[in-house]
């Protein structure tokens, strides 16, 4: 998916689609406590994007071309990405199994809601792509139902690191667009300010030294 240069006054593609997240308050920038009591200086909530029809048609119209250049004949979402995986199956009528139960409990069976049996391609969909362990855990387990999953798909890598690991295990990755590419765009448009830029580049920079 192409986007403009910073300079234009419309812009479209990739910049248009980082700029109406940031609108609606899909991306944000501050102070966010993790459950493991670090600190993000961002905070992605497409989880919401049911809220925003146009936007989420929008969404599933940029993933559209990543899914149709895959092999996959079947999407397997993550819970948070669920209705994202409705709108994706209804644009390239690629059925579509999610998770049924509590997905964060991978001790227990990976329960799959939907159609299928084994031998299906299959890609894994996310919203965002923030843990490559996740990510692994989930494969692993819809593999032994028959899934055959070797790609992953987002809306927004994160860039802390697990497109790298996914890759180096054998998973094609493709995202719509990095978090580190949106913060020049959005700077340009006055939606983040120099300060916060900055410091969400060198909380970036410390993931890609731990690496």
């Amino acid at each position: 998916m192409s986007g403009s240069s910073l300079s234009d006054s419309t812009p479209t593609g990739t910049h248009a689609l980082i700029l109406a997240l940031a609108n609606v308050g899909l991306i944000q920038f501050g102070r966010y406590v993790q459950p493991d009591h670090t600190v993000w200086p961002v905070a992605v909530n497409l989880r919401w994007l049911p809220s925003y029809p146009d936007l989420l048609r929008t969404v599933a119209g940029a993933l559209e071309p990543l899914l149709l250049s895959t092999d996959a004949d079947r999407v397997l979402t993550t819970a948070d990405a669920i209705p994202l995986g409705v709108a994706l199956s209804l644009r390239t009528g690629r059925p579509m199994v999610y998770p049924y139960g509590d997905v964060r409990d991978y001790t227990a069976a990976y329960v799959i809601e939907g159609a299928y049996d084994v031998g299906h391609p299959t890609v894994l969909l996310s919203d965002v792509l923030i843990d490559a362990a996740q990510a692994k855990a989930i494969t692993a387990l819809a593999r032994r139902v028959g899934l055959d999953i070797h790609s992953v798909l987002a809306v927004i890598d994160l860039g802390l690191g697990a497109d790298r690991a996914l890759r180096a295990s054998g998973y094609a990755v493709s995202s719509v667009l990095a978090l580190r590419d949106a913060l020049p765009v959005l700077h340009a448009h006055d939606l983040l300010t120099s300060s916060m830029q900055t410091a969400a580049e060198v909380w970036l920079d410390g993931y890609g030294e731990n690496d």
